[in-house]
């Protein structure tokens, strides 16, 4: 662990002084910034992992299961999603200042970061089309850039709550791959890549990534088992969300929850 002593120059921002004290170290820091991942084995474990494959498990069967992942027909994108999880249960309101998450976000965005967006995503064995193309989660910038062009950061947390092998199917990254925005990534590309790097780790694992990270998950197979997967992504303030809390179970933090609770979910924080 190390400590960030960030100042907002805001005289309109009630908390200005923002210490954070980073839950991973400066060599798995720079990593992340120059291989474009970290990976934390068992991140999750214990009574946590529990909890957090119970609610999962809930939202699975209110979502459909294995029929609902059988209902989606996509060749790029298949299995189970259920997005916007402070919303849908309980458990998700443990994350939102878990300190692994949040100050790995907040050393390499700053310290003014919100929830961006939160998936649950699940592959059952032998299913068609459960492996995804190389795809990134936030889009490239414009060519050429802009003088004043801020280029948009989200940072990413992939928990495997399974274990991840070749049979239930790994994640394929590509390091560096992050720091080339302009390389073209053409749809429908399953094929393997030049330096890629397959990832095989223990349940509870986290697999941090920025969002323009080359990647792909390889399908579960008929010999595998049921991959359940958590995405859960941080943006700066001023971004737009992909999913935005309201409307459900995080209504009550977001009307009555501290500053920093309100900024996390996205309604305060901006300049």
């Amino acid at each position: 662990m190390y400590s960030i002593n960030y100042r907002i120059n805001s005289h309109d921002n009630p908390l200005p002084d923002r210490p954070v004290e980073v839950t991973a170290s400066q060599e798995e820091i720079e990593h992340l910034v120059q291989e474009g991942y970290l990976v934390r084995e068992r991140l999750f474990q214990g009574e946590l992992l529990e909890e957090l494959r119970s609610a999962v498990d809930t939202l699975i069967e209110e979502h459909g299961g294995e029929k609902g992942a059988e209902a989606n027909t996509s060749k790029q994108f298949g299995g189970l999603f259920i997005r916007n999880l402070p919303d849908k249960h309980p458990f998700f309101h443990k994350l939102i200042h878990y300190a692994p998450f949040v100050s790995v976000a907040r050393a390499v965005l700053g310290p003014q970061i919100q929830i961006h967006g939160t998936v649950i995503r699940v592959t059952y064995p032998g299913q068609a089309h459960q492996e995804t193309h190389w795809h990134w989660h936030q889009r490239n910038m414009p060519y050429p850039v802009p003088p004043f062009f801020a280029r948009p950061r989200v940072l990413d947390n992939l928990v495997y709550l399974d274990d991840l092998d070749e049979d239930t199917g790994g994640l394929c990254v590509v390091p560096k791959s992050h720091l080339l925005p302009h390389e073209e990534l053409p749809a429908n590309d399953f094929s393997d890549k030049p330096g890629q790097v397959t990832l095989h780790v223990p349940a509870g694992t986290c697999i941090t990534s920025e969002a323009t990270l080359w990647h792909r998950g390889l399908p579960t197979l008929p010999t595998g088992r049921v991959r359940r997967l958590l995405i859960w992504g941080y943006s700066p303030t001023w971004m737009k969300q992909v999913d935005r809390p309201g409307g459900g179970l995080a209504e009550p933090l977001i009307r009555e929850g501290d500053m920093l609770t309100r900024e996390l979910l996205g309604y305060s924080g901006w300049y």
